[in-house]
């Protein structure tokens, strides 16, 4: 079945896609120089910024959809879907609050990231996620695509996230957001097939694995430490 293509007015894309490459990049930089995980703030920073520039790209088809030639109704779904990731960012805290982050725990992280993408859930989550049905409100849209996003991705964005944060430097950590994005944004185009993402589950699943033996399993010693509330 061929994809449709989303036509976007010169409106839109002036009023959306200057200003929202902007948003891009300044979310990009803060996910560079992001350092400062140790606080309620920090956290919050770094997930918003997250949310922001790894999420956002993944809807541009829907988000098209919604604005329908409206620079208004665009960014109304943007703040709709970017409100639901800063809420799913709670159960992410609490989290990575519990948890003293040693190899065994991001190993543990990833490996259920990727059995998740087995799960018919998920299956059923990005489905409707992938969706540009529009019932005419913007924001609940938003809304709405943000919680089948959350309900797609968000073990895959805790891992990533607790992984960056126990990764020195500046531009390791970049590749590997950079490389989840693209992997997110090709997951929800409707021409990645389910084979091919429960492939990409399974690779997950050896690479956790892997990892662990490598970085020395049960060593005892953390790569990164969980939030705290100081």
């Amino acid at each position: 079945m061929p994809v449709t293509q989303v036509a976007i007015p010169r409106r839109v894309r002036v009023g959306v896609i200057v200003p929202g490459a902007l948003m891009l990049l300044i979310a990009w930089g803060v996910l560079a120089v992001a350092r400062d995980h140790g606080t309620v703030a920090g956290f919050v920073e770094m997930w918003l910024a997250m949310s922001v520039a790894m999420m956002v790209p993944t809807v541009a088809r829907p988000l098209m959809r919604a604005a329908d030639g409206s620079v208004g109704r665009a960014w109304a779904f943007v703040a709709g879907f970017v409100a639901v990731w800063l809420l799913a960012g709670v159960p992410t805290y609490i989290v990575m609050a519990a948890v003293e982050w040693t190899p065994f725990w991001l190993a543990a992280a990833w490996i259920v990231a990727g059995a998740y993408q087995l799960t018919p859930v998920m299956q059923r989550q990005l489905r409707t996620c992938r969706s540009i049905r529009y019932d005419g409100d913007a924001a609940r849209y938003g809304v709405q695509q943000g919680w089948r996003c959350v309900a797609s991705c968000w073990p895959l964005m805790v891992a990533v996230m607790v992984t960056v944060m126990a990764i020195p430097g500046t531009v390791a950590p970049l590749l590997v957001l950079v490389s989840v994005t693209a992997l997110l944004c090709w997951e929800k185009h409707p021409a990645a097939a389910p084979r091919a993402i429960a492939a990409l589950g399974i690779a997950m699943l050896l690479l956790a694995g892997g990892a662990y033996v490598t970085l020395g399993g049960g060593s005892g010693h953390p790569h990164a430490s969980g939030t705290s509330t100081s």
